[in-house]
């Protein structure tokens, strides 16, 4: 019967162990879940002060971007580059 008690408390100290490991895993998992959740929201609030400060600088260079002028020089770097590619080929390719 001695054999019998010893597995016995055997198992049940096996039994206390992980109740315990999972106890502390469960408290870990939210301590981590909890500083993630903080860490998120200190991120997206730094995000939303970043795109307000920045929104006049964005929208300034999308007006510079989009203006006729440089819709102009686009298009004039555009015909260039094939002016100066077709003449390339004409003569026989590309040396640098």
């Amino acid at each position: 019967m001695s054999n019998s008690a010893n597995i016995q408390q055997t198992e049940k100290k096996f039994n206390e162990a992980v109740a315990e490991n999972e106890k502390k895993i469960n408290q870990t998992y939210d301590k981590v879940s909890s500083t993630a959740q903080d860490e998120l929201s200190k991120v997206k609030a730094e995000f939303d002060d970043f795109k307000k400060r920045s929104g006049p600088k964005v929208q300034k260079a999308e007006n510079a971007l989009t203006s006729p002028s440089a819709i102009g020089f686009y298009q004039g770097l555009v015909v260039g580059v094939f002016i100066v590619l077709g003449y390339a080929k004409y003569k026989g390719g590309l040396t640098l």
